[in-house]
């Protein structure tokens, strides 16, 4: 009888402990903003029925709370999965367009520097976009796939650039040659002067590493200096009138400004290689000690850019003048 009593009382003493966890903890796990967490209490909760003497009136009416709890919360998870489902596949269908239409320019686009920053835009998106680990894998494969394409139709066109590169060079070597040996020897300075012009033109817009154009230019600075000077000195020899100066400075103006234009050719692409690397370390998103210095040479190349642009437009200036000079007067030689 005494044995019966004492479980008596266990059953009652269990009771009222579980309902007060009951009571204390359901409340806490509802009022919890995140449903993982609740579920966890309420699991914490259920754990502690296990084993425990209770009356079964007892039991069912806690577990029945309980049980309540766990419907409440798992609608909440429900909704949430259900509204991370809708955001997923939003964003699914929203990136998955965005990267096929890259992909397809990757095949087609001379645009290389813009498409690339294109690309490293989506790859930032995606990596930031809730979606399924499979969908990440195939958005991320179809970008992959047009960073491939693109860098390999870069060095596509980087090679054939440098083909066409040195058959200009060599075609350019013949004419900058002859026109230095006649630049030596000839007495006819104005069609000598004229041909070193026409050579001279030839650099505009032509496809050549930058080492070949600035030897071969240098060459033709070369004959053009020694032209100069046999003129200087026929001058002296003839006397000839100011026109005939006055035309070869025109000639000269023209070289020095050529000159300046293809250093500031030089410089813009130098530019533009700074800026390259300083778009690769920032976007490895790591610190770099590199980075400073490529700051510092991109604000003097562009200081070098607008001095050598303001240089062109007075020498340009003082050629427009000394042309007026010469059309009011008779033509030179």
């Amino acid at each position: 009888m005494d044995q019966e009593q004492d479980r008596t009382d266990d059953a009652r003493l269990n009771f009222l402990r579980l309902q007060e966890v009951v009571e204390s903890e359901i409340p806490k796990a509802i009022r919890n903003h995140d449903p993982r967490e609740a579920k966890s209490l309420l699991i914490q909760v259920q754990n502690q029925f296990r084993g425990l003497k209770l009356y079964r009136d007892d039991r069912e009416n806690l577990y029945s709370r309980l049980q309540e709890a766990f419907a409440i919360v798992n609608k909440r998870l429900e909704e949430e999965k259900l509204s991370f489902e809708k955001l997923v596949l939003e964003n699914y269908n929203t990136l998955l367009p965005a990267v096929e239409q890259a992909l397809s320019r990757s095949q087609e686009t001379d645009d290389f520097r813009q498409l690339w920053d294109s690309l490293l835009d989506l790859q930032s998106q995606i990596k930031s976009a809730k979606l399924f680990h499979e969908q990440r894998d195939e958005l991320f494969r179809k970008l992959q796939e047009a960073f491939e394409t693109l860098k390999t139709r870069r060095n596509q066109e980087r090679n054939a650039f440098e083909l066409e590169a040195q058959q200009n060079y060599q075609r350019l070597k013949l004419m900058v040659d002859d026109g230095l040996s006649q630049a030596e020897t000839t007495h006819e300075y104005k069609e000598t002067r004229e041909y070193l012009k026409k050579i001279q033109n030839e650099f505009k817009g032509i496809r050549m590493i930058h080492e070949q154009r600035e030897e071969l230019y240098s060459r033709l600075q070369t004959a053009f200096d020694i032209l100069s000077k046999r003129l200087d000195e026929f001058f002296r020899t003839k006397k000839k009138n100011w026109e005939i100066k006055m035309n070869y400075r025109l000639s000269q103006y023209a070289a020095e400004i050529f000159e300046i234009q293809e250093k500031l050719s030089h410089d813009r692409s130098s530019l533009q290689d700074l800026l390259d690397q300083q778009d690769i370390i920032r976007d490895s998103g790591k610190e770099h000690t590199a980075m400073t210095g490529i700051e510092a040479r991109i604000v003097s190349t562009r200081k070098s850019i607008s001095r050598r642009s303001e240089e062109i437009a007075r020498l340009e200036a003082e050629q427009n003048l000394l042309r007026e000079k010469l059309n009011s007067g008779s033509v030179g030689f």
